[in-house]
Parts: structure tokens; C-alpha cells; sequence
């Protein structure tokens, strides 16, 4: 008799343990590892070679019709590998292999998760087939890091943001548990592993904010669906012409975070993992993860563009008065024509704010729009989204019939699913009419240039604009965001200042704006940042004088067929080796103090190449150029100076 109750008190003990399932899958070269536990919720853990990733972390989703609570009941786990290579129509490469094993748990109510193990990271998502609509209320996502990591925390205000943070490194338990953080997020452990956390294939839903919850987790956070919106009131009264004044802002909100179909696959949580800064350059992770595209993108041509607006429209000697006027845009059409320049921008200030009909007086809108067109160069049109949204088919079918190649639209400012479902909508609808985007005022790119490759760039960066009106452009600042920001997807910095301060005298100034970076380093930023178009951000009238500089901008490419990271120390310094057809561009970027780098040029073919290096002359306004033979077999050294640069290009 005691026997039969010490066996039941045995019973009863692991009966918890038996009840637990636990499932695991490992990447194709078996380093790193995805670890799920389902008991009381849904747990996972990822290592790589044996180092913690990410401790245990709770994730779920509730919804009107299940809860991470249904994986309790009765699962099953799959796992299948596929080894295949994107092709993409534009990017920094001209193939990427994505290669990873998935492992599928199904429950038998239609619901299930999907976890992926790549060589350089993982990522899940939840999949529903159910065949009635659903309300989401909320979605826990836990990433429990390892503890003394640092940080950097793009903290953010509320959810209502330009998505322009600083990346400023500091301890988990530092960070203020009421502020919120945006994605990308990176942290790096004690034991050296740098990790980048952010979300790919974004539709119907909100988009993801950070947020400390307790001790080392960091935890997901989303806006709620929004019940009532209106514009700023300033803007609603027409007292101000300033755009950031007459913004579109949720006024109240449902208790729900989306209302989408049942029948779905739900944003991919990517955790991106390296083992230096310099590795986690070359992850494409949140572009593979994105759905493929549907329509026919032949047309989409990446390009450069000359920009009006940093320059405040300030052409410099010539004999008319510039501005925004007619004279101004066929001046800078003829440059663009005259240097091989794809595009113009038209920014801020041709229209009416709130009536795209009411073209400023001083622009024949339709004369520019023809003289472009017989020199082959395109135009750009800015707009805010909400007045596009005001009438968004007829707003864009006039803009397709104007014969313009694009829109940048701007001041989203918020990634509720209300917005998220409107910048889909105008990518396909631009789609559909042949127009390129470029947004700005919008939050990070989660794939959605591969799902729609006619969305040619993305803001969501603190770029040159910041020196007309802050001092937070620094040089520490422009050589972190390629490790983080520009690894999600591509990004509208708009690089090309012609004036340079240094940092310690730095004056912002709205009309005649300086960078705390050389022209070397701007220069060098056309190759380590990337986006499908690039601006041309100062005066061409400066471009004109500096003969060197405007040779490398009419020629250097925003597409690339191969991309290598050669040396990356975030804050500090990089090296970046790209290739167009058989020509070869390096570039180089310091921060604020001196670096020496010293590299192999391993990459380049057997023949013979010219080196061009153009880098910082006698002052931070001049470039040096400078060309010799080179091959393979040499070793290139170089001194860059402090918020300096350089350019080889390689032929």
C-alpha cells in the first residue's frame, strides 16, 4: 500500500514534466539554435555556439479568437530546410542565398508558429487559417538579453515620432522603463556577439515599439488601433505653412492593436546576430524575410536626384533670382542632365499644403515637368501623406498623368495599423501608375522595397537635414547608423553637404547649412550608406566649382552586384567594398578621431586595376586625387582624418 502511494506522489511530481514540450531547431551550419518551451505559454531561447543570445522569453498573441494558450492544448513540429538564392531587382547585391532550416508548430485549430534558423540569425511569426476576420488585442513579445549587454537604445517619445532617434550606448538597467525605444535595436553581449533586433513583412498591423519591462527584458509594444484622428489645430486653422504643424494625430484609440483577416501569416520577429560590428554589415535578413513582389517592376529605375530643399533653393551666381520658380528647376534640370543625374526633387513649398492644385504661382508646374522630360531627367512631387490621403486615387492619377517619375511623401509619423495600411496601399496603388516613393517622416523599412521595389527609400534616420536646425549630426552619429539603421533596409540620409564645420564650432543655420563631416566624408557616404536613390543634397552651384567631386557623383552607382564589408568598428570607423559590373568602389568613414586602416585588396579579379583615391586635402573643403596601378596582391593603408573619409574607385 505505501508502494502504490509513493508511486502516485512520483506521478503527480513529473506529471508537469511530462505535460512540458519542448522542440528546438538549428541553423544550416548548426551554430546557432532556437530552443521552444510550451507549458503555462510559449517560451524561446537562442544560442549560438553555446553562448546565450537571448535568455527564455515569453511570446504570444491574443486575439478574439485564440491565445498562445491554444499551443497547450495539442502541438505537432516539422522541420524543412530551403536553400535557394534571391535575385533582387536592386539592393546591395545582385544575389543573396537564403539558406535556413524552419520548424513549424501546429496546433489543431488552424494556428501555428513558425521559427526559422539562419546562419546569421532567427526569426518566428504566428500564422493563423481561420476563415472569419479577427481582433488583435495585443501581442507579447519578450527578448530577456543576457545580463551587463549594452544597449542602443533609440529611445522615442511616444508612438507618435519622425522615427530620427540617436543610437546612444547604455546599461539595460539605466533605461528609463516609461520611455519607449524604436526598432532596429542593437545590443552586444559580454561575450562579444552584437545583436540587432527588428520585424520584417509588415501589413495589417501596427508597427513594433520597445519598451523595458523589468530587470534585463525588453519587451515589445504596439499602438492601438486608432478611433478618432484629426489634424494639428494650427494646421486645421491654416495659421501655419509649416508641415510638422499640421500633421495627422490619433486623438483616441479602440483596445485593440489591429482588426485584420483571419486567414494570414502575422510580421516576422527577426533577431539579427553577428560576431563583430563589422559582420553584421553584411545581414539582409529583414529583406529576405519580406513577401516576394506581385506585379511587374521592370520599370522601377533607381537613381540619383538633385535636391532643393537642404539648400533652401540658394543657386549661387546665377542671373536670375532663385527660389521656388521655374528658372530654378530648369537650372537644375540642366544639371542634371549635363552630369547624368536620373531625377530632380520638387520638395516642400509648390503646392498648397492641403490642395495639390494650388501650384505655387511662381512655377509653371507643367513647363518643368516637359523641359525635364525632353533632357530624360525625371521629377519628383512632395507631398504629406494625409493630403495625399485626401483623395488618394484621383491625387494619384493626376500625378501619373502630369508624367512625373515619383512622389516623396512625408510626416507619417506614426506606424499604427491605420498607417501601415495606407503606406501599403499608396506603394501598390503608385505601383500600379508606374510612380517610384521615397518616404520620409516614416518608421524603419521591414521589407517592404522587396515587396514593392518601386518604394526606392526610406528616411526613418537622423540625417543632414539635422544640421539646418540641431547639432546632433555629429560624426560618431554617421558612422553608427550604418551598423544598425541601414542593415533593415535603405536609407534616405541624404548625403553631399559642400560646407563643412568642425565639431567644436559647429552653428546650425537653416539657410546655409555646414556638416561636421569633410566633403571626403560625404563623399565616402555614397558608398557605405545605400538606398535606391540618393540625394544630391547641397547647391549644384557648388557641385559646378569642384570639378573632382562632381566627376565621382555623375559617375558612382545606388545599385550594387556585390557588397563587402571590409573593416567595422561602430562610432569609429569603416570600410565598405562594393561592385558595379566590373568596376570596384571602397570607401572609408571615420568618426571623430584619426583612424589608420590597413586592408587587402583580396577581391579584385586577376588583371590589373587603376586606383582612383579621392580623400581629404589641405583643408576640409578640398578633395585630393591621386591614381595608381594596383592588383590583388597589395595591401592599401590610409590615415583618415577625424569626421574625414575616402573614396578608391577601382577600374
Amino acid at each position: 500500500m505505501k508502494s502504490k502511494l509513493l508511486l502516485v506522489l512520483f506521478l503527480l511530481c513529473i506529471a508537469p514534466i511530462l505535460s512540458a514540450q519542448t522542440y528546438q531547431v538549428s541553423s544550416p551550419d548548426g551554430a546557432i539554435t532556437i530552443k521552444v518551451d510550451i507549458e503555462n505559454g510559449i517560451k524561446y531561447s537562442v544560442l549560438k555556439k553555446g553562448k546565450i543570445i537571448i535568455n527564455p522569453s515569453s511570446i504570444g498573441i491574443n486575439t478574439s479568437e485564440f491565445s498562445e494558450k491554444i499551443f497547450e492544448e495539442y502541438s505537432r513540429s516539422s522541420q524543412t530546410q530551403n536553400i535557394q538564392v534571391l535575385r533582387p531587382q536592386w539592393g546591395i547585391s545582385a544575389r543573396i542565398p537564403n539558406n535556413y532550416v524552419c520548424m513549424t508548430i501546429r496546433t489543431l485549430h488552424n494556428v501555428s508558429i513558425e521559427f526559422r534558423a539562419y546562419n546569421n540569425g532567427v526569426a518566428w511569426r504566428f500564422v493563423s487559417d481561420l476563415s472569419d476576420d479577427i481582433i488583435v488585442y495585443n501581442e507579447q513579445v519578450e527578448f530577456v538579453i543576457p545580463e551587463e549587454s549594452t544597449i542602443y537604445y533609440p529611445e522615442a517619445r511616444s508612438y507618435s515620432t519622425s522615427f530620427e532617434p540617436t543610437y546612444k550606448p547604455i546599461k539595460i538597467e539605466d533605461i528609463n522603463s516609461k520611455s519607449f525605444g524604436l526598432t532596429p535595436l542593437m545590443f552586444k553581449t559580454n561575450a562579444g556577439n552584437v545583436v540587432v533586433i527588428s520585424e520584417s513583412d509588415l501589413f495589417e498591423y501596427p508597427g513594433m515599439f520597445i519598451q523595458k519591462d523589468k530587470k534585463n527584458i525588453i519587451k515589445g509594444v504596439f499602438p492601438k488601433y486608432p478611433k478618432r484622428e484629426s489634424q494639428e489645430i494650427l494646421g486645421r486653422l491654416r495659421l501655419v505653412k509649416w508641415p510638422h504643424l499640421s500633421r495627422m494625430v490619433v486623438r483616441s484609440t479602440e483596445d485593440y492593436i489591429a482588426k485584420t483577416s483571419g486567414k494570414r501569416t502575422f510580421p516576422w520577429r527577426v533577431i539579427m546576430i553577428a560576431d563583430s560590428d563589422r559582420e553584421i554589415l553584411d545581414n539582409t535578413l529583414v529583406y529576405q524575410l519580406a513577401d516576394y513582389p506581385q506585379y511587374d517592376f521592370s520599370w522601377v529605375q533607381p537613381g540619383k536626384v538633385v535636391w532643393d530643399w537642404y539648400h533652401n533653393c540658394n543657386l549661387q551666381g546665377v542671373d536670375f533670382k532663385s527660389g521656388i520658380n521655374t528658372h530654378t528647376y530648369k537650372y537644375m534640370i540642366d544639371f542634371a542632365s549635363s552630369n547624368g543625374i536620373e531625377y530632380i526633387n520638387i520638395d516642400d513649398g509648390w503646392s498648397k499644403l492641403w490642395n495639390l492644385k494650388r501650384v505655387n504661382s511662381k512655377l509653371n508646374l507643367d513647363e518643368v515637368i516637359s523641359y525635364a522630360k525632353e533632357r530624360n531627367v525625371g521629377v519628383f512631387l512632395w507631398a504629406m501623406w494625409n493630403t495625399l490621403d485626401k483623395d488618394l486615387i484621383a491625387n494619384l492619377d493626376r500625378f501619373q498623368q502630369m508624367g512625373i517619375a515619383g512622389l516623396k511623401v512625408d510626416f507619417f509619423d506614426r506606424c499604427d495599423q491605420r498607417m501601415v495600411d495606407f503606406v501599403n496601399q499608396l506603394a501598390e496603388e503608385c505601383a500600379k501608375r508606374k510612380l517610384l516613393l521615397n518616404l520620409h517622416g516614416i518608421y524603419k523599412p521591414t521589407g517592404i522595397s522587396r515587396t514593392f521595389p518601386n518604394v526606392l527609400n526610406i528616411e526613418g534616420v537622423l540625417g543632414l537635414e539635422y544640421n539646418k536646425f540641431s547639432n546632433r549630426c555629429t560624426p560618431e552619429h554617421n558612422l553608427t547608423i550604418p551598423f544598425i539603421r541601414n542593415i533593415v533596409g535603405p536609407m534616405d540620409y541624404t548625403p553631399g553637404a559642400m560646407r563643412y564645420h568642425f565639431p567644436s564650432e559647429f552653428k546650425k543655420s537653416w539657410s546655409n547649412p555646414h556638416a561636421m563631416s569633410t566633403r571626403a566624408q560625404q563623399l565616402a557616404m555614397y558608398v557605405v550608406y545605400h538606398g535606391g536613390v540618393q540625394m544630391l543634397a547641397d547647391s549644384p552651384t557648388f557641385y559646378e566649382h569642384d570639378e573632382v567631386t562632381l566627376e565621382f557623383l555623375s559617375k558612382v552607382p545606388v545599385i550594387w552586384d556585390e557588397s563587402i564589408p571590409i573593416i567595422g568598428e561602430m562610432g569609429k570607423v569603416i570600410v565598405m567594398a562594393r561592385r558595379k559590373g566590373s568596376v570596384w568602389y571602397v570607401a572609408g568613414m571615420a568618426g571623430e578621431s584619426n583612424q589608420l586602416v590597413s586592408f587587402s585588396l583580396y577581391f579584385l579579379g586577376d588583371r590589373q586595376y587603376q586606383l582612383t583615391l579621392l580623400t581629404n586635402g589641405e583643408t576640409p573643403d578640398d578633395i585630393l586625387k591621386d591614381i595608381m596601378p594596383v592588383s590583388k596582391y597589395n595591401t592599401f593603408t590610409h590615415e583618415i582624418i577625424g569626421a574625414g573619409g575616402f573614396v578608391m574607385i577601382l577600374e
